[in-house]
């Protein structure tokens, strides 16, 4: 019986509890309905009133503002050429015409170089611009380009005759007589000396048109009547021009010459 007493008790303590939190709560629900919330704002005083004078603020101190510095690009100073600006002319009807004048107008003139009461300025060779007393300017100072070193203009020399072989120039040769005998004198004179065989080999060369620029004579026959008749016998020969690359350029080479008497 004491176990079901107990049991009975605590369920009627229990439904006592939710009911007495069921009505706590319906009644606070009525009284916030009731009595709406009311905020209190506490606003501060009001400051005095200013003096008679007037109120006067202090005195800030002035801020000078900072300029930022440009960037330098180029730490090289620029170049100056002696020029004259133009006067720019003096506009018409400006002033008060309180100043003293002829009244003409001023028209601005520009000078290029060597301006001035001064010397004019020595001639640069070699900064690439053709200055007074210079043929020309390349833009250096190097002698052998067709410019030198003093900026005059120089003369380029022909290309050097190129040495070919002595079969190559004697098929290159379309004209002139090979047979060249000494005269009767020379003749006479080898029989004496007993001779009966002489040779000479002469240099030559041709020029780009075929023509024989220059002759020289290198082993002479010791017979001088003989070995001029045979350098004037070569001057005369006339070759085809020589293409080595298809250009007719000048060529050099030897002739010999045999003479044997019967």
């Amino acid at each position: 019986m004491s176990r079901r007493w107990l049991i009975a008790v605590s369920i009627t303590a229990h439904l006592c509890i939710l009911t007495g939190v069921f009505v706590s709560g319906i009644w606070r629900l009525e009284r916030l309905e009731a009595a709406p919330i009311q905020h209190v704002i506490h606003l501060p005083p009001q400051p005095p009133p200013p003096p008679a004078g007037g109120f006067k603020a202090p005195r800030l101190p002035e801020i000078t503002p900072l300029v930022p510095k440009r960037p330098v690009h180029d730490a090289r100073q620029p170049v100056t050429h002696p020029e004259t600006r133009p006067v720019e002319p003096t506009p018409r009807g400006a002033g008060d015409g309180s100043s003293s004048g002829s009244g003409s107008e001023i028209i601005g003139a520009a000078c290029i170089e060597n301006c001035g009461d001064g010397p004019p300025a020595a001639p640069v060779c070699g900064n690439g611009s053709i200055e007074a007393g210079e043929q020309c300017d390349d833009g250096n100072t190097t002698s052998g380009d067709g410019c030198s070193a003093t900026c005059k203009t120089e003369v380029k020399p022909p290309p050097r005759p190129r040495t070919i072989e002595a079969s190559v120039l004697a098929g290159l040769r379309i004209s002139g007589e090979t047979q060249v005998h000494p005269d009767e004198a020379t003749q006479r004179q080898m029989v004496r000396d007993g001779t009966s065989r002489v040779m000479a080999v002469v240099y030559l060369c041709i020029a780009p048109d075929g023509s024989v620029s220059s002759t020289r004579l290198m082993v002479p026959t010791k017979y001088p009547a003989y070995d001029a008749a045979l350098v004037a016998a070569v001057a005369g020969w006339r070759y085809q021009s020589y293409r080595p690359d298809g250009a007719p350029v000048a060529a050099c080479s030897t002739v010999r010459f045999v003479y044997t008497m019967q």
